[in-house]
């Protein structure tokens, strides 16, 4: 809409502004724009955002932003208004805002009205405490930008600072923001910005303040016009540094930050897969961790959690430091092998254990101004974080080769253990919540009542095992032996003590009473994940986990529908997380349940783009595709389990670069020809692969760049019922064992990698099946057909399937067998990329509804034609 000057008003008397002397414009020559990319036209409501390691700008695509660095929210409500011609028309950013195009670098808004364009770059230096918005203006009438925003200057949550004021130093063209200590200042101005607006200098004004930049048509052709920010809790003359530094050397550090995304994307690990929509969120997944490494600089380095706008708060998202979420994010970052990032994670945490030997939950980033752990309940009120620690460190110095690391935390891991075993009161090797604090749930009936929740049995049992082999690595036999001891007991209890013979599943918890807690959650996915229950019980969770009860079609949700305090918008009890998605992905994909591994994959794919581009939100609905409201746009934890199922899992990658070996156990999609892993990194090491499949033949090759072999622990999932006729190993035979859970044909064989290395597989028959992908849209609701269970024996394939009542699915079958019986389903057609069967669910359509498929194959194989040999 465009207004008429005469009823604009801003809340401050218009000054009438005088330039000053001609100062250097920054050229435009100097932008880039990367290949990895993400663009649309507006919407309005949805988050952007570019930040860099101390600080950010929080916005929306229609151009409103917040600006941080770190420790301070400096300002809020940024926003651009265009006075076209001689003032006779203003025009509100928001309202011209059109498009928004994300970059790892930068994020760019384009603002349109018939007279001009104008590109707004959000940039913020990778490492240094400012942000630059760079104007690039086009315009055949007379056009002046004014900036508008609300000054702050206050620490982060739950920290704070009084008497704010703000002042125009018209000689230095910016405007100053500081406190009556004068130790915490910063600026925002630039070389052509002039004063549009009046206030207090002792305080801060009541309403916005507004800076006016006059658009000269030469000037513009070539050069941006930038605003400047800076802040520092050192006082008004480092601010001023800063800011000198980023007008002198904005080039460099724009090259700098387009460096370090270049490197993150092409020199740590990606993948090339048939999956294009899979390789493009895995790079995006990648800039999304990688920003949670944030610098404050009052405290350290380490990973935050997520960012989100703070509007009128100083809660940013999750923008502050988590021991959890830093565990749980550290197994995507050791996946793709920035071990310099997961280093100085872990020593951030390490410095901040508790004298007991407690790990931190969280610390926020104004805690320099207050007594965070001594005032405040938040710092070590988690339990899980101190077993989480120990197993997180195993991992670290498994994939870096970090011994020198393991030395120096020798002390505290020593700390961290004792501590497990001190929360375990009854001698069972388990931690208890009763004692150590939350876990799995923050929230609700089920606290009171919890003695110890699976998420940290799991845990405990976990740790034991780490700190095992950990003690190992320091030659210390002597506490090997009895955290040995520990596990064995611990897993014993755990596999007993929660499994529920009348239920048939695992228990939520146990109850302070020692009775099973029984709900119906997702949270039993935590000792699958470390693989410590076995047989019929993991199977029947299995089940339980990909049936439509708890599975969407955009993840998993933390609570059945069938528990009377399911709700489907609630954080713990019913919405979809991303996090626990990637932990149920894994699970599966380490029992062989590919099907439903890879469709909760593919679900966390889509929220790539579902809200915030390049970003996943942290909760979903759990009956519609729509992040909830109150949803932190990017939260890290949603964003990582892309890398790490999709390593770990898809790829079945693990790596330990002191013993120079990693497994390699691909259970990739049976109809993928071609698939390529480059940048695979273990400790120095750097491995590339890249798979070839043509019907009945394999080819894996594997390039090194070290001097010395590794040890390859290979075993790909082959399909149901594939006979292996040959394995050879640079043309020669190599031994193998085939293995089979329930029918599908893993082939398992050890041998030593080289510079180059070549495995050919030579199988005959099998089975693959798979669903066609799903396209969802905002809003939808959960449609796509569940494989919850397959078995495979004697040319038999049995399929447990559930989809909504009244609609027919269609299901791809990759084989050179002929189908000569089946059941529960009719023929589909026959393409040259397989044949298809046809599902129909009777029922209701507002339910899903169960239902049996027997596909039973002839010993003819099929020709190219369809017709039998």
């Amino acid at each position: 809409m465009v207004k008429r000057w005469k009823v604009f008003f801003f809340p401050f008397v218009f000054l009438v502004a005088v330039a000053s002397a001609d100062i250097t414009l920054p050229d435009k020559g100097f932008i880039k724009k990367s290949d990895l990319h993400l663009g649309r036209a507006v919407i309005p409501s949805k988050y952007f955002e570019s930040s860099g390691r101390k600080s950010a700008f929080l916005g929306l695509e229609n151009g409103i932003s917040e600006v941080w660095i770190y420790p301070y929210k400096v300002l809020q409500n940024l926003r651009l208004t265009f006075l076209v011609g001689d003032e006779e028309e203003v025009v509100n950013g928001e309202e011209a805002a059109s498009l928004v195009d994300v970059y790892p670098h930068q994020t760019i808004i384009r603002y349109v009205r018939s007279s001009f364009r104008v590109e707004a770059v959000y940039f913020t230096p990778l490492d240094l405490s400012g942000a630059v918005l760079l104007l690039d203006v086009e315009s055949f009438k007379p056009l002046s930008v004014i900036v508008s925003f609300k000054p702050v200057l206050r620490p982060m949550w739950p920290a704070g600072l009084g008497g704010q004021y703000c002042y125009w130093n018209g000689e230095k063209k910016y405007y100053v923001i500081s406190e009556g200590s004068r130790k915490n200042a910063a600026l925002i101005g630039s070389p052509k910005g002039m004063r549009f607006s009046s206030g207090p200098a002792h305080a801060l004004p009541e309403g916005e303040v507004l800076m006016r930049i006059d658009v000269k048509r030469e000037q513009a052709e070539k050069f941006f016009y930038p605003i400047v920010i800076t802040a520092s809790h050192e006082g008004l003359d480092q601010a001023e540094e800063i800011y000198r530094h980023i007008e002198k050397n904005l080039e460099d550090l724009y090259r700098e930050k387009y460096d370090h995304y270049t490197s993150l994307l092409d020199f740590f690990l990606y993948v090339q897969t048939p999956d294009k929509q899979l390789d493009e969120a895995f790079q995006w997944a990648k800039v999304a961790v990688d920003k949670a490494f944030v610098c404050n600089p009052q405290l350290g380095c380490g990973l935050v959690a997520g960012y989100g706008l703070s509007r009128n708060s100083e809660r940013p998202g999750f923008n502050w430091f988590f021991g959890g979420d830093t565990f749980y994010n550290a197994w995507a970052v050791n996946s793709y092998g920035d071990f310099s990032v997961t280093g100085k994670a872990l020593k951030f945490i390490r410095k901040n254990q508790r004298s007991d030997g407690k790990i931190m939950h969280e610390l926020s980033q104004g805690a320099a101004f207050i007594n965070w752990f001594e005032d405040y309940p938040y710092g070590y009120y988690h339990a899980e974080t101190s077993p989480y620690y120990i197993v997180a460190i195993r991992d670290y110095v498994h994939q870096s080769g970090d011994k020198d690391f393991l030395v120096e935390s020798w002390s505290s891991l020593k700390k961290a253990y004792d501590y497990v075993l001190s929360a375990d009161t009854d001698g069972d090797g388990l931690m208890e919540n009763s004692v150590a604090g939350l876990a799995a749930l923050e929230l609700g009936s089920f606290l009171d009542k919890t003695k110890t929740d699976i998420y940290l049995a799991a845990l405990s049992v976990e740790s034991h095992s780490a700190f095992n082999e950990l003690c190992r690595m320091m030659e210390r036999e002597d506490l090997a032996h009895e955290a040995n001891r520990t596990y064995l007991k611990s897993i014993n209890g755990l596999n007993q003590k929660f499994w529920s013979e009348k239920e048939n599943m695992l228990a939520h918890a146990l109850a302070v009473s020692d009775k099973l807690l029984i709900e119906r959650t997702i949270w039993p996915f935590m000792p699958l994940f470390f693989r410590q229950l076995g047989g019929i019980k993991a199977s029947t969770m299995l089940d339980f986990f990909a049936s439509s009860e708890m599975s969407t079609d955009w993840g998993v949700r933390s609570l059945s529908p069938q528990s009377s305090h399911y709700d489907p918008l609630n954080y713990n009890y019913g919405s979809v997380w991303p996090f626990l998605t990637g932990y149920t992905c894994l699970a599966e994909y380490r029992y062989g349940r590919r099907e439903s591994a890879y469709a909760h994959l593919e679900a966390m794919v889509q929220n790539t783009t579902n809200d915030a581009l390049g970003y996943c939100p942290e909760l979903l609905s759990g009956e519609y595709f729509v992040p909830i409201e109150t949803s932190v746009p990017h939260q890290v934890f949603s964003s990582s389990p892309i890398i790490t199922c999709t390593v770990r899992g898809l790829f079945g990658l693990e790596g330990n670069a002191l013993e120079k070996e990693f497994f390699f156990e691909p259970r990739c999609p049976g109809n993928w020809p071609y698939y390529e892993i480059k940048n695979y990194r273990v400790g120095e090491d750097v491995f590339f692969i890249s798979v070839e499949k043509k019907r009945e033949r394999s080819l894996y090759t594997f390039s090194h760049t070290g001097e010395k072999t590794f040890r390859c622990h290979f075993a790909p999932t082959l399909g149901w019922g594939t006979r292996v006729v040959d394995f050879r190993v640079n043309g020669k035979p190599c031994e193998y064992r085939k293995t089979e859970e329930e029918g599908l044909t893993v082939c398992r064989s050890t041998f030593e990698v080289g510079q180059k290395t070549k495995v050919e597989i030579v199988t005959q028959g099998g089975v693959d099946v798979f669903l066609p992908p799903v396209g969802l849209k905002p809003g939808d609701s959960s449609m796509q057909m569940k494989i919850v269970h397959a078995a495979y024996e004697n040319k038999k394939l049995v399929l447990n399937v559930e989809g909504r009542g009244g609609m027919e699915y269609k299901l791809k079958i990759l084989s050179d067998w002929i189908l000569s019986e089946l059941k529960g389903a009719t023929r589909g057609e026959d393409t040259k990329g397989g044949r298809s069967i046809n599902i129909y669910i009777e029922g209701s359509p507002l339910r899903y509804q169960s239902k049996r498929i027997e596909i039973r194959f002839s010993n003819n194989k099929e020709s190219t034609s369809g017709e039998s040999e």
